[in-house]
């Protein structure tokens, strides 16, 4: 395979076979010289996309978590549990003397 290689280089480029493989060994640390520059700025796009995503997604559970504290509050209402006390449960507001004072020491 080699063989094959280093006669391209001598009939078609007029190079020796040192001076191709030096050619593509510069090659090759150009490439990664070049990727090594491109990376980080393909890994700051990603997480910019990534960022972006999860403050959507905070903006949502900040919303709901609004809403759902807004449905805590308006179960614990008194007159919402006064309200059930009465109909669902059949409780009644005791009489004069039906309340009695403990005192705890």
């Amino acid at each position: 395979m080699f063989d094959g290689v280093n006669k391209l280089a001598k009939s078609w480029l007029h190079v020796s076979s040192k001076d191709l493989w030096m050619a593509i060994s510069i090659s090759i640390l150009f490439m990664l010289g070049a990727l090594a520059l491109v990376w980080p700025n393909v890994k700051k796009i990603k997480l910019a996309y990534e960022y972006q995503d999860l403050a959507r997604e905070h903006r949502v559970l900040l919303k709901e978590n609004r809403l759902l504290n807004l449905e805590r509050e308006s179960l614990r209402s008194l007159d919402r549990v006064h309200r059930l006390a009465k109909s669902e449960v059949g409780m009644k507001e005791p009489g004069v003397g039906k309340i009695i004072t403990i005192f705890l020491k």
